[in-house]
């Protein structure tokens, strides 16, 4: 995967050509676990083409595995302001399987295959934790293709290995995969407490709480 400031001033690019010319505006969501369950939406905007006054030029479709978003009182507002956006149309159960070389459709996966055809594509890929997790640390009865590490979702210590510990990207639980959770994660893990001593059992748990900001507008600058 290419990634850098060079690649995002293509990216930039790539968009602002696109607002000229106009087309479908694809953005795709995976159906792994995602380190930033908001990331995807955060690109799904109608603001630049409203600033050009192109909006009319475009429309943006927004693929997803299941939900607009994991919470559903969440979901609902975005599925809102979806609607109050005039035009982005979500298409749920639609998973990108491939893309095919020579500037073809991409296919998704719903009951089956379908295409659908693309302007701008904005993909987020599948993802997964790093093969060093994968080997003996990962869960073996749940995300089996995704290698999130095992452990206690409160302390975040390994079920099988009492002095590894799983933070953030890399943790096997329900919810956390943002810096966010990072901060409250390291603040009650065992980590902190096996360094005081190694008898008695932790202090303080993890209590789930993390956190995924969402732009929805961008105001304009007021002096």
């Amino acid at each position: 995967m290419c990634t850098g400031p060079d690649y995002a001033a293509r990216t930039w690019q790539a968009a602002s050509d696109f607002i000229e010319r106009g087309g479908v505006d694809l953005f795709t969501r995976p159906a792994t676990e995602m380190k930033c369950a908001g990331a995807p939406l955060k690109h799904v905007s109608d603001r630049r083409p409203r600033q050009a006054k192109r909006q009319w030029r475009s429309e943006i479709i927004y693929a997803s595995s299941s939900t607009l978003f994991g919470v559903p009182i969440v979901a609902e507002k975005v599925r809102m302001l979806f609607a109050d956006r005039g035009g982005i149309r979500p298409a749920l159960s639609h998973v990108l399987k491939r893309i095919d070389r020579g500037g073809g459709s991409p296919r998704l996966r719903r009951d089956g295959d379908t295409e659908l055809g693309y302007d701008y594509l904005h993909v987020v890929p599948p993802q997964r934790a790093p093969r060093s997790c994968q080997s003996g640390l990962s869960w073996a009865d749940k995300w089996t293709d995704q290698g999130w590490v095992e452990v206690d979702k409160q302390t975040r210590c390994c079920l099988r290995y009492p002095d590894v510990f799983a933070l953030g990207d890399v943790a096997g639980v329900p919810k956390g995969k943002t810096a966010a959770s990072i901060v409250l994660e390291c603040r009650w893990s065992r980590i902190i407490w096996l360094r005081r001593s190694r008898a008695g059992r932790a202090r303080h748990i993890y209590n789930g709480y993390t956190s995924c900001p969402m732009i929805t507008r961008v105001e304009p600058a007021r002096c």
